[in-house]
């Protein structure tokens, strides 16, 4: 009986645990606890049957009555514990303290109500002991419901056991009871009052019990079930709801097509009412041909289960009830319900879409036509820019080779460095607009890749040895020598990271590490300058990015050189990365797939290509500026030159005579450099002549302008401005003329190469006061720069002196435009930490060097008297003190003393100073002079500090 009421009790905490109104809480744990309080009450009365006496017992109805309240209670206690979700420990035992209590009242209520001729009594350790086993088992009864839910389990298994172990408790409690109680005397006579019989009021009470229990647990679950129907209308109002507020379109159909049910959305959507659509087939909805098809692909799907919609999305075109099409997406779900499964199409409108991408597709088409029109404008502002800059580069070139005043030169050097920073600029946007429209090819071919690392670190030292900076190539030993690639490319990605790296820093070194990684080509550029911050960092492959906003004003340049870099890299299927630490120097990491090479057929050497035969060359340019030029270049190199005007005189000029080769201008009037190559190739063919090798000249790069000239007929290509070691080789190339046939290089190449000129007078002004300088500079060396004698055994040699004679010599050397020397003085300084034979070898070679330079300058009809008269006439510091206060008091007037300046300029880069010789110029240019002043000042104490120690 206590298990039955326990289990029906437990079932009524469910119900009042998961009801969602106060109400119908409170109403399951009432009449669960009516249940269980009467279980336990006639449990009680039950259990007194299992107990015989050897006299006559009766019970008192009012005390047996009122022994019931005790058993309502600890239920109530107990249901209200069983209700909740969780408990606290303290809630735990607090409840099955009350709950035990209850019980424990209840049975010594229920004994009091006996009436006998004996007298009751307890003991009291089994009275004690009875309390506390009704209150331990109670709380571990409790406990258990809430411990057998983290038990994966049926529900009614859990119904049962727990309804077990708290029944269980209660008969515990019981007999533990019954085991205290002590009757006293013998048998007698009934006791008066109003008496029931054991038997009647024990059957009595359980039939009652189990009537009440089970009308209980039938009055909660109508209430369940009222619930369950509420909350199932709720549900349905709801969706419903989403369904009708939906703004998709949402259609039911069956297995047959027929519609069951529509949106309003649908409704708006295909112009139909639900009414006129419920009960007919929704392949109404669809035009031809689906709307023949719907029916037997829904019998496909139900015969063979493939599906081509359902479960998945896609657009389809649907009909409006006026006949207009409609493109939809559309999705469909299948419902699987007993009988007959049902379809539900969810369709959304996308006509809004289309119309957008309409617009899309027609914005990206005028971006295209915007960018072919950027690309022919800057085709076309390339050919009118580089018209003019031909002949400020090429004229200033021939300018600077002839008999000028310092004055003239510093500014014509000027005019020609800005030009060439303007073509620079100019190349830059270029490349990185071919590079985005992809119209840069790479080439395949043999090279070295350590010989174009070193031409680079040929090229850019002057520029670091201008800043006192090391420029260092680390080419490891196991990385092969030859590759195939693009070695153009390849070199103006590490001229652009190399240079910058020079550009940026102020002090210290830059390095390139070249090294095998894993199956790929490593190469590093470090350097120690300015660096950057993270977020500056993120942005440095971006177009026109610099460091800072100030960049640009503190080191020129538009910011395009990384990423040209990245572009040209990524295009050879390469990587690249930067990092960098503010103030602490960056570090540019590519990494390069190139495939192993042998070593080229052919090279040119190191002083470059020797001149060409004598040729009879016909030029055709409508830029008088550049028939100028060219005529004046090519007929210096011995070549005989008839120049036309446009493309009809050419034409009739090249069947006029015999030519050797044709340098024609694309674009000119009339008849431009395409047509006439054009006509030209016709009327040879006709005639059988031997087709003339004609190269274009254009100041367009594009891509396209190569293929048109190749397409018209035409042999080469050479750009605007000219380059004329270019434009040398591409004649070269087009004579097809073999290296062996070649004129041997005469004093004047060798001699550009073993001084360099050019760069030497950027830093000179004039070529006699830098041919004066090498003098002091051969004349000083042994006892400035002092090397071992060629015989001398490595261990008696001092190696430090000796590194610290080749890093002066080195960085003379540069400044004097004596590249070849400075390259084999760093070989060797570098080696000083392992020196060996070959050491001494290359030693010899830098003597045999020095030697070819003052072989040189005495062909330069430099005597050996003026170089011992330059070497022995040294310049009083007292005479450069008052050059630096006349220069100074100048510049504060706002006037530049052209004579003092170069003194001091001079001075200044033979005393190995050119970092200040060039801050001041540069002060100077920009017309800073205050700064230039302040500098000046500067020197002029430290000179006159020098002369007061000195006495």
């Amino acid at each position: 009986m206590s298990i039955f009421s326990a289990t029906m009790a437990l079932q009524t905490a469910y119900v009042a645990r998961h009801s969602t109104q106060r109400l119908h809480r409170h109403v399951a744990i009432a009449t669960g606890a009516i249940a269980l309080g009467g279980g336990i009450w006639t449990m009680h009365f039950i259990g007194m049957l299992a107990f015989d006496l050897c006299l006559s017992v009766d019970y008192s109805l009012g005390i047996t009555a009122l022994s019931i309240i005790p058993a309502l209670a600890a239920s109530w206690v107990a249901l209200s514990m069983l209700s909740r979700a969780r408990v606290s420990m303290a809630q735990l035992l607090a409840g099955g303290v009350l709950m035990g209590a209850g019980i424990g009242t209840m049975h010594y209520t229920g004994m009091a109500a006996m009436r006998m001729s004996a007298v009751l009594r307890y003991d009291p350790l089994y009275f004690a002991l009875s309390i506390l086993v009704a209150v331990v088992l109670a709380t571990i009864s409790l406990g258990v419901r809430f411990k057998l839910q983290g038990i994966r389990m049926r529900r009614i298994t859990r119904l049962i056991a727990s309804g077990s172990i708290m029944g269980l408790a209660i008969c515990g409690m019981h007999y533990t009871g019954m085991s205290a109680a002590r009757f006293i005397g013998s048998a007698g006579a009934q006791q008066g009052g109003l008496l029931i019989s054991t038997t009647f009021a024990s059957l009595a009470l359980s039939m009652f019990t189990i009537t009440v229990t089970v009308l209980v647990t039938a009055a909660n679950g109508m209430m369940r079930y009222k619930q369950t129907f509420q909350m199932m209308k709720e549900s349905e109002s709801r969706i419903r709801a989403i369904v009708e507020t939906a703004v998709d379109g949402i259609i039911t159909i069956d297995s047959k097509g027929t519609v069951q049910a529509m949106n309003r959305s649908a409704e708006r959507l295909f112009g139909w009412s639900a009414d006129e659509v419920l009960g007919k087939n929704i392949k109404m909805l669809m035009p031809e041909p689906d709307q023949s098809s719907h029916d037997g692909y829904l019998r496909n799907f139900l015969t063979t289960g493939f599906a081509k919609v359902i479960g998945q999305g896609r657009e389809v075109i649907a009909l409006h009830k006026n006949g207009k099409l409609i493109p939809v997406r559309l999705a469909v779900g299948q419902v699987d319900l007993p009988g007959t499964p049902l379809f539900v199409g969810f369709v959304t409108d996308i006509s809004e879409r289309r119309a957008l991408e309409a617009s899309l597709r027609e914005v990206a088409e005028k971006a295209e036509q915007a960018a072919a029109a950027k690309t022919t404008f800057l085709a076309n502002m390339s050919h009118e820019i580089r018209t003019p800059m031909n002949a400020v580069i090429g004229f200033s070139e021939l300018l600077l080779k002839s008999d000028l005043s310092a004055t003239q030169r510093a500014h014509l050097t000027t005019v020609h460095q800005s030009a060439r920073s303007l073509l620079g600029l100019l190349n830059d946007i270029l490349d990185t607009t071919k590079l985005e429209k992809g119209g840069v090819t790479l080439e395949h071919i043999d090279f070295s890749l350590q010989e174009v690392a070193q031409q680079i670190v040929t090229s850019l030292r002057l520029n670091a040895e201008k800043k006192r900076l090391d420029l260092v190539l680390d080419y490891a030993s196991g990385v092969p020598e030859y590759f195939k690639g693009d070695p153009l490319r390849i070199q103006q990605v590490l001229t652009n990271l190399v240079g910058n790296a020079i550009k940026f820093t102020q002090q210290g070194s830059v390095r390139i590490a070249i090294a095998q990684v894993g199956d790929r080509i490593g190469i590093e550029v470090w350097d120690t300058g300015i660096g950057m911050t993270p977020e500056q960092l993120s942005r440095i492959f971006d177009p026109f990015a610099q460091a800072d906003a100030s960049i640009s004003r503190r080191f020129g340049g538009t910011g395009l050189g990384t990423t040209i870099a990245r572009q040209l890299i990524e295009l050879m299927d390469g990587t690249i990365s930067a990092e960098s630490q503010l103030g602490a120097g960056s570090v540019f990491r590519v990494t390069l797939s190139l495939a192993p090479g042998e070593k080229p057929a052919f090279r040119a050497n190191a002083l470059g290509i020797g001149r060409l035969p004598a040729l009879n060359v016909l030029i055709a340019d409508d830029v008088p500026q550049n028939v100028e030029l060219l005529t004046l270049l090519l007929e210096e190199a011995g070549h005989t030159v008839t120049a036309a005007n446009d493309g009809t005189q050419a034409i009739e000029m090249f069947f006029a005579d015999r030519y050797d080769l044709v340098l024609m201008d694309v674009h000119m009037p009339n008849v431009d450099g395409l047509e006439a190559t054009r006509r030209i190739r016709v009327e040879e063919a006709r005639q059988g002549r031997e087709k003339t090798p004609v190269i274009a000249l254009t100041a367009s790069v594009m891509e396209s302008d190569r293929k048109a000239a190749q397409a018209a007929g035409m042999n080469g290509f050479a750009s605007k401005p000219f380059d004329i070691p270019k434009l040398r080789a591409e004649i070269a190339r087009v004579l097809k003329v073999a290296p062996g046939e070649y004129i041997a290089v005469g004093h004047q190449d060798g001699q550009d190469k073993v001084i360099d000129w050019a760069r030497g007078e950027l830093l000179w002004r004039t070529k006699e006061r830098m041919a004066e300088a090498i003098f002091r500079f051969l004349a000083d060396m042994e006892a400035r720069h002092p090397l071992p004698a060629p015989g001398a055994a490595v261990e008696s040699v001092d190696w430090a002196l000796t590194a610290k004679s080749l890093h002066g010599i080195r960085g003379a050397a540069a400044n004097l435009g004596l590249l070849t020397v400075a390259n084999l003085s760093g070989i060797l300084e570098q080696g000083t930490a392992t020196p060996s034979s070959a050491w001494f070898q290359q030693l010899q070679a830098l003597r045999i060097q020095l030697d070819l330079v003052k072989t040189l300058l005495q062909e330069e009809e430099w005597s050996s008297s003026q170089m011992t008269a330059a070497a022995s006439s040294p310049v009083d510091p007292a005479d450069i003190v008052s050059s630096l206060e006349k220069l100074s008091g100048r510049l504060q007037h706002g006037e530049l003393d052209e004579d003092n300046f170069d003194k001091i300029s001079n001075w200044l880069l033979e005393n190995g100073e050119a970092k200040l010789r060039n801050e001041i110029h540069d002060a100077i240019e920009s017309f800073d002079f205050e700064s230039a002043s302040e500098q000046l000042k500067k020197l002029m104490e430290s000179l006159k500090a020098e002369q007061k120690s000195s006495v």
